[in-house]
């Protein structure tokens, strides 16, 4: 913090200005932890000096249709470190990527009076604010809730030993400073109460939930009005399990209910992705692989559809179960992780693929229980609005300023 700032840090005070945080995010495509970054600096780029530090370039333009958010570049410093080809280009490298990113930021952090990863923990060398949104930098907890499916994919994850060999290696690039970020001195968020509560569990801390934000802009359509349809949103990835999408649908229309099936992601060119697109060319006549929606389209595409359902186990938020619920879908999910609390309701969360069938057939055989259920959503999708969010953001960044320089610098 600069020394000439001696009064307590306050929403109104023109000083803020001067005060420069940076926000970190390694790379930025159309996630839920982008939209993180781009609320978050909606949330202060009035108070104070703001910069995103990232690799690769930044489409500004496209990110702020895509999460609705109106940020210009004059209102943001934007710091790019660019990676050399061959380690961007590596198809396995996620960790080295991150590591490299880490020691990118360590190196400038103390030109900035505050960091902020709102990609998980990260070693800035000072203390700072982390954003848990997986469990990806921690192997025995990735290993654990975030496991290679069985079949039909070749993981480098399941080579334990070539996967631990990657990792030794991708610890050398970090070059870590050796500080404890969970000794106290950061302050760590996390995106849904089942990861405060692992965070507590193994790290013995207490983190803050803030959930993320989820666009907003759905047109309202009555469950009359909606097509007898199911959608899934997100990257077409074996942890995301479509294929059990597809047969929890295809069982309730063997059960009598007519359901379509709208994919809306893109297929990596993989085994996997290859496999549904098998699937999906072979079953063409009731799903649809959209392909990667944004926008209008989009809205449009969850709006319309009765029925919103995901697969992918012990998600630590669930981002794109959020934007199905702000659409009005009656949205299905895995019992288990943090998605369970989006929907918040026993009879939206299925423990296998039969359980799932008979809990969106039961529901769509019930026209009230139907009712109650929307309603209880509707009350839920406020949880994750724009508003909360940016409010909760700016109190986590105020009060991490405050408690600092009052411990640090004996200000009142």
């Amino acid at each position: 913090m600069n020394p000439e700032h001696n009064s307590r840090i306050h929403n109104e005070s023109v000083d803020n200005k001067k005060i420069k945080i940076a926000i970190a995010h390694p790379r930025l495509g159309n996630g839920g932890s982008e939209a993180r970054v781009m609320w978050g600096i909606e949330a202060i780029k009035e108070d104070f000096n703001v910069s995103l530090i990232t690799f690769g370039d930044v489409d500004l333009p496209m990110l702020n249709e895509f999460y609705g958010t109106n940020i210009s570049k004059n209102e943001l410093n934007i710091r790019i470190s660019r990676l050399p080809s061959k380690i961007r280009n590596l198809k396995v490298g996620d960790a080295i990527r991150g590591n490299l990113f880490q020691r990118y930021v360590r190196s400038i952090a103390t030109e900035y009076d505050l960091i902020i990863s709102a990609y998980n923990p990260m070693d800035f060398g000072v203390p700072g604010i982390h954003f848990i949104a997986d469990f990806s930098w921690d192997e025995l907890l990735r290993a654990e809730f975030h496991p290679s499916p069985p079949g039909r994919v070749k993981a480098f994850h399941k080579h334990r030993y070539l996967r631990r060999a990657y990792l030794v290696l991708a610890k050398s690039f970090a070059n870590a400073s050796k500080r404890d970020i969970f000794a106290g001195d950061d302050l760590m968020i996390a995106n849904s109460k089942w990861t405060a509560q692992l965070m507590a569990e193994k790290y013995g801390i207490n983190a803050k939930v803030v959930y993320p934000p989820v666009l907003e802009k759905y047109p309202v359509v009555s469950f009359q009005q909606k097509q007898h349809g199911a959608v899934c949103i997100g990257r077409i990835d074996p942890a995301k399990r479509i294929e059990r999408i597809i047969e929890i649908i295809k069982g309730v229309r063997q059960r009598g209910h007519d359901l379509h099936f709208h994919i809306i992601g893109n297929p990596t060119d993989s085994e996997y992705g290859h496999y549904i697109m098998k699937i999906v060319k072979s079953e063409s006549d009731w799903i649809k692989l959209e392909g990667q929606c944004q926008g209008k389209r989009k809205a449009e595409l969850l709006s319309s559809h009765s029925i919103g359902i995901q697969a992918c186990e012990y998600e630590a938020f669930g981002i794109s179960v959020a934007e199905m619920v702000k659409a009005g879908c009656l949205t299905f999910v895995h019992n288990s992780g943090g998605q369970t609390e989006i929907v918040n309701h026993l009879d939206l969360c299925y423990q296998n693929t039969n359980d799932a069938i008979e809990k969106i057939c039961a529901l769509l055989d019930n026209a009230e229980k139907r009712l109650e259920i929307s309603e209880h959503l509707a009350c839920q999708s406020k949880l994750f609005s724009s508003e909360n969010f940016t409010s909760q953001f700016r109190s986590v960044v105020y009060n991490f300023l405050n408690r600092r320089n009052g411990a640090n610098r004996g200000w009142k």
